[in-house]
């Protein structure tokens, strides 16, 4: 049976909260990935994606320098242990309209997993 940890994607890239929306835009297109997750000290705090960029921050005229990523990203953080089988990860993010599931071991963010991963 195939499991998550098989399709994730890894190491885990993250932002500050009070990084900006501009700095955030600017690492996803340098790293090409669609999120981040937002992380303050050691604590996962939300995710931010692309399409939070454009519809939180683009589509209501907010300033991408001024706004700080804390106030767009998507929370709580919804994780699925790495030793899922693919199916329930993927049942899961249908039911929750996930696109990208932060994956974990132990407890601990390890990856992340997009629909894009699954498919493949």
């Amino acid at each position: 049976m195939d499991e998550i940890r098989d399709f994730m994607r890894s190491p885990v890239i993250s932002v500050g909260p009070q990084t900006s929306a501009q700095e955030t835009a600017k690492i996803m297109a340098e790293k090409v990935i669609s999120s981040l997750l937002v992380k303050d000290n050691d604590e996962y705090l939300g995710i931010v994606t692309k399409t939070d960029l454009v519809n939180k921050v683009l589509a209501k005229g907010l300033d991408p320098v001024e706004t700080q990523i804390s106030s767009v990203m998507s929370k709580p953080l919804l994780t699925r242990d790495l030793y899922i089988p693919r199916s329930e990860a993927n049942e899961f993010m249908l039911r929750n309209k996930l696109k990208h599931l932060a994956v974990t071991q132990n407890g601990k963010v390890v990856g992340i997993l997009t629909t894009k991963d699954l498919v493949s």
